[in-house]
């Protein structure tokens, strides 16, 4: 059996004067399904144009799923808990006899709960990375079946769902809070996979604190000196590291991460060039779209239209869900 819950808002009660709810009320920003060792393949196609803000996360108690992603397949057994960030989600297939919960969420609450707030730009105890750093990379990892590890993702996945049925006072501070302890878990299940991928990628310690940091802070506008002060490292001393390992200075790289963040919600987001120059962090949409040019050679408008029709030509076939 499969459930869906997305409740109906109800407006929230000042508390001191002050609002207690969410700028955007959370029922139209998150949707849980509860698959119960259901009975055939439970199929969701996530290329709906109107739901290209969401990321998604699949805990599975029991049974398989299989994920499709823009590039490349995941075929999951349970005890699984994948995350999926926003972009990168085909499609996801439930196998018969599976039991586990689909959250779809936009990323905009993602943003607000586990982004540029106190938990996520702290570094986790243990030399962990910070909770947006995990939300924007795709996960696949395994909590021991019988382990405390998937006792509290099944709890905080069952409490979103609860939320959301609910939807009284506070609900999108509670499930930003359980969203926070779902991607914590993702850090500290993933922790192995991370120390390997450091070991084995290319450069300096200081070209990789320096691809972190940069992760969490190229929204911001930062200019070179605040990335060297950030590490604790002179600018040149950045710089040099920088070139060893890509042959380019580290502004390149700034410049790059914007263009190819902008890049992907152009294609997947359903807002307006303005918002998403916004969201990039450029004050003024109109230097956005001359930045976006003088890289890609066309404006963001006629990208984005360029892409939608060449998708539009790859697949002319939609179902919806959040």
């Amino acid at each position: 059996m499969v459930s869906s819950v997305m409740a109906e808002d109800h407006r929230q009660t000042p508390i001191g004067g002050q609002s207690f709810g969410d700028p955007v009320p959370v029922t139209t920003q998150a949707v849980m399904d509860r698959f119960d060792h259901v009975l055939s393949v439970q199929d969701w196609v996530m290329n709906d144009p109107g739901r290209r803000d969401r990321c998604y996360a699949v805990l599975m108690l029991s049974g398989r799923a299989r994920i499709r992603l823009r590039q490349g397949m995941i075929d999951c057994r349970a005890p699984a808990l994948v995350w999926l960030p926003l972009g990168e989600t085909q499609a996801i297939s439930v196998l018969a006899g599976a039991d586990g919960y689909l959250l779809s969420v936009a990323d905009d609450l993602v943003a607000r709960h586990c982004g540029d707030s106190l938990s996520g730009t702290s570094v986790l105890p243990g030399g962990g990375l910070p909770l947006r750093f995990a939300a924007d990379t795709v996960h696949n990892v395994t909590p021991a079946e019988g382990s405390n590890n998937l006792t509290l993702l099944a709890r905080s996945f069952d409490a979103i769902r609860a939320e959301l049925m609910q939807n009284g006072l506070g609900a999108g501070i509670v499930v930003g809070a359980h969203l926070q302890i779902i991607l914590t878990m993702v850090l500290r299940l993933a922790e192995g996979v991370i120390e390997q991928r450091d070991k084995h990628r290319p450069g300096s310690i200081t070209f990789q604190r320096f691809l972190q940091v940069l992760e969490l802070h190229f929204r911001e506008h930062w200019n070179i000196a605040d990335y060297a002060t950030a590490l604790g490292v002179s600018e040149r001393r950045l710089g040099s590291a920088v070139m060893r390992a890509t042959g380019k200075p580290p502004l390149t790289l700034v410049h790059e991460r914007v263009i190819r963040e902008a890049c992907m919600r152009l294609e997947q987001s359903p807002l307006a060039v303005a918002q998403i120059a916004y969201g990039l962090g450029f004050r003024d949409p109109a230097y956005f779209s001359r930045f976006f040019k003088r890289y890609m050679g066309e404006a963001p408008g006629a990208y984005r239209r360029l892409r939608r029709a060449e998708e539009r030509a790859r697949d002319n076939t939609f179902a919806a869900w959040p």
